[in-house]
């Protein structure tokens, strides 16, 4: 019977009991043990040292609320946080920079993939030799083709966000000469090894995998994931545009490449062989089953939780156009949020975060508004209000129309955005002695109506209902302006953003906080890997290579399941060109799933779109402003500014990771 567990626990598991402990890449051999042979025994114990090789997915995703992706330009975190992700987007990250949470832990990938590197090269030597009992040729296959892929994934993460990084082929003698040791391979080198592996691991993994062996990996993200790997290979910053074009290496030679680290010249080849591998892998995730989210699922997950469709500004009438737009929205809602027993076939491959947990998790608090429920002896429940999206992503989610709104002709002129939609209201009198009620709808502006379904689902605005039945049973209002419920309060000025946005994607909408103190809610499996990157992924490689239609085509599969309309070569202009809708369709559907702090750096966008200046929110650090006073374009009162040097992470020469001292092959990142 194979063993089913899940994969966190297990990691846990093998950690504990095997002491499987590595400081840096210059130390991943796990230290010998006496009854090392115990880790394979059997199934079970080579799957749980297998299940341990995953530890460090689930520890150093860019969805952590201290990880440094979230330093673009979607979101702020509350300025008192000083954490990773600000560090990085106030240009301050240094290779000494630590936190309590220290160095090597959850943000610091370099070290946390080596690790596994580490652990995944002890697997692969044991598991020909030890010959555990009940494993038969087929499995082994199987596990070796799971080490591929880790192998390979680690690899990217370290090389997407600290470009050319030393590769490791196998277990490396912990007696190893120092020049011996090696440093940074050529950028195209590191590619190319991990897709082999990529590939090796598509050759014998299941394209599937049942419910009970959920984030293991299988050949169809294999597939998926080189996709990406080729479309950033492929990317202006890998391909011809590295602002630093004299950084290479001064004792290390990468074979066939010599010193130098990135390419400097254009190939226009690297976006045709990009190109035939999205082709492959979103072929491959079709022919297995994986397909867009839908309504129809959406709906039938919403009559099991009991969830009533949300109040959308200017859709109160009982139409079926209305419905349909309202069931939509819930739709995005659960896309971001439902799990693959849920049948959300969309997922190829998520994990679920070691922080996050059902009915808890500070990843889920970060996100929530600060006060959710009035507890029946009177104390208020609720999280941090941390996540606070930009005015930039309020722009950039469209209109119902499918167009930007500045850019939209049938919306509001921009003279009008921070005006009343419900012209002839008046701001509701504010709650005192419990949360606001729905009147405060009237205090919703133009710029919030008439807005795309995901613009709905995932970002919380002054006066929007945030869900029907959070709050003890009902809906939860959300007013702003109101420091005795949801508004700025200096008793706790720590966890407050102030942009007048909150984030509610990943959040259930079947979440319930009870009176009674209780709450209720599904830790939700982030998305690694989904349908919807792989469409996005082929219309930029299509527009690279001046296919305009394929590109289009490609944008429409995202855009129709957003209820807007196809766009046509009409809808290319010099406004908006066809790069710009591939690149702000990324923008809208990936938001806040990792993806923008690379695409800003490998699109060499980052200098204009992250400097000093650029991030704006509305009013939001005042007491109980007026409505005119807080529907004001505000400049965010952080230090935010943009570094060359930023376009990579700098290679950490404090704590227990000592590379740059103890490696006379490594070099640093540029302008560290």
């Amino acid at each position: 019977m194979k063993y089913r567990s899940n994969i966190v626990k297990t990691a846990q598991m093998l950690l504990a009991s095997c002491c499987l402990v590595a400081c840096n890449y210059l130390d991943i051999i796990p230290p010998g043990q006496a009854d090392f042979e115990d880790t394979m025994k059997d199934e079970e114990a080579t799957l749980s040292f297998l299940y341990g090789c995953y530890s460090a997915v689930t520890r150093s995703t860019p969805f952590h609320y201290h990880a440094f992706e979230l330093s673009a330009d979607e979101a702020v975190a509350p300025p008192a946080y000083s954490n990773w992700q600000q560090q990085v987007a106030w240009g301050t990250i240094s290779a000494s920079y630590t936190t309590s949470w220290g160095s090597h832990e959850w943000n610091n990938i370099w070290n946390a993939s080596y690790n596994e590197i580490g652990y995944i090269h002890r697997f692969l030597d044991l598991i020909d030799v030890l010959e555990p009992v009940g494993v038969t040729a087929a499995d082994k296959e199987e596990y070796k083709g799971e080490c591929y892929f880790l192998e390979a994934y680690y690899h990217f993460r370290i090389l997407q966000a600290f470009g050319p990084c030393p590769i490791i082929t196998g277990t490396i003698d912990p007696n190893v000469a120092t020049e011996d040791i090696p440093g940074r391979s050529h950028f195209d080198y590191c590619v190319d090894y991990i897709v082999s592996k990529l590939d090796d691991a598509a050759s014998v993994l299941p394209a599937t995998r049942p419910t009970n062996y959920l984030g293991r990996a299988t050949s169809t993200a294999s597939k998926a994931l080189k996709a990406r790997v080729l479309l950033y290979a492929a990317s202006p910053l890998w391909n011809g545009s590295f602002p630093y074009s004299n950084w290479q290496n001064t004792h290390f030679e990468t074979p066939g490449y010599g010193t130098e680290l990135v390419s400097t010249t254009y190939d226009r080849s690297k976006w045709e062989r990009a190109l035939t591998a999205c082709q492959e892998a979103l072929t491959a995730a079709t022919n297995a089953g994986y397909e867009l989210f839908d309504i129809s699922t959406a709906n039938s997950k919403a009559d099991r939780d009991g969830v009533d469709l949300p109040f959308i500004p200017g859709k109160e009438e009982d139409t079926p156009e209305n419905t349909t737009f309202k069931e939509r929205v819930r739709m995005f809602q659960y896309l971001a949020t439902a799990n693959e027993g849920d049948n959300n076939n969309e997922l190829i491959w998520a994990q679920r975060l070691d922080i996050e947990a059902n009915n808890g998790g500070e990843n889920r608090d970060y996100r929530l508004p600060a006060k959710v429920t009035k507890r029946s002896n009177g104390v208020y429940m609720g999280g941090w209000s941390a996540d606070a999206p930009t005015l930039y992503t309020v722009q950039h989610f469209y209109t119902e129309n499918g167009k930007l709104p500045a850019l939209d002709n049938d919306f509001y002129p921009e003279s009008e955005w921070y005006t009343r939609f419900y012209e002839g209201t008046e701001s509701p009198a504010l709650a005192t002695d419990d949360l606001d009620g729905e009147e405060v709808k009237n205090d919703i502006i133009k710029l919030h109506a008439g807005r795309e379904a995901r613009f709905y689902a995932w970002i919380v605005f002054d006066g929007s209902q945030y869900s029907p039945k959070i709050n003890n049973g009902g809906p939860l209002w959300m007013n702003f302006k109101n420091t005795n419920t949801n508004g700025y309060n200096l008793d706790n000025v720590r966890n407050h953003a102030g942009t007048g946005y909150l984030s509610k994607k990943f959040m259930d909408p079947n979440m319930f906080f009870g009176s009674d103190g209780t709450r209720n809610h599904t830790a939700t499996r982030r998305p690694l890997l989904r349908m919807a990157e792989l469409y996005l992924n082929l219309a930029e490689c299509y527009a690279a290579l001046d296919n305009t239609t394929e590109a289009l085509n490609n944008l429409n599969m995202i855009r129709s399941r957003a209820g807007l309309d196809n766009l046509t070569t009409s809808d290319l202009t010099g406004s908006m060109t066809l790069t710009d809708w591939v690149r702000n369709e990324r923008f809208v559907e990936l938001f806040e799933e990792g993806h923008r702090y690379y695409d800003l750096r490998r699109w060499t966008i980052a200098p204009e779109m992250l400097k000093a200046g650029a991030r704006y929110g509305l009013n939001g650090f005042e007491i109980n402003p007026t409505f005119e006073e807080f529907n004001k374009p505000t400049p965010i009162n952080q230090p935010f500014r943009w570094d060359e040097r930023l376009y990579l992470l700098p290679i950490w020469s404090s704590d227990d990771a000592n590379e740059l001292y103890s490696n006379p092959q490594m070099i640093q990142a540029p302008g560290y």
